[in-house]
């Protein structure tokens, strides 16, 4: 039996009193990114990745069209799409959300190059095994657990 397919729900946050909200608790989620958020600007966005009315998966990007040029990433003619925060639901890992999450935003957004932050050992697996690029500082000094990931 063939699965049916995902689609991205793109959600806009909502303001209580000082902070702002995206995402409902759930305990199909254990990051603590899907919490509050302080601060929203326009370059933000969240989806949620829903598979027969549940959700399966989530994502925070930042989106920031027109050229663009980074120290370790290079030159970016069409801009860049930074992945912050991905997660699928604990009850559907390991049976590619994760991947086709990915892919789905590619699809969505064809032109800038997509970047992606990580701060475990769990997600730079996860990012390796896509073959994108990991980006660490030349210094080992400054080296930290968050490490930078890039399509090419």
């Amino acid at each position: 039996m063939e699965s049916s397919p995902l689609s991205l729900v793109e959600l806009r946050p909502r303001k209580k009193r000082v902070y702002w909200y995206v995402f409902e608790a759930s305990s199909e989620f254990e990051k603590p990114w899907w919490q509050r958020e302080d601060f929203v600007s326009e370059a933000d966005h969240w989806v949620s990745v829903q598979r027969d009315g549940s959700e399966v998966g989530r994502c925070k990007f930042t989106l920031n069209e027109g050229f663009m040029s980074h120290p370790l990433l290079g030159d970016m003619p069409h801009g860049q799409l930074d992945i912050l925060a991905l997660e699928v639901a604990l009850s559907v890992r390991g049976r590619g959300v994760g991947s086709a999450i990915v892919a789905m935003i590619r699809e969505v957004y064809p032109l800038p190059r997509l970047t992606a932050l990580n701060d475990s050992e769990e997600s730079r697996g996860f990012w390796d095994s896509l073959g994108w690029v990991r980006h660490e500082h030349p210094n080992p000094l400054f080296r930290t657990e968050r490490v930078t990931y890039s399509e090419h």
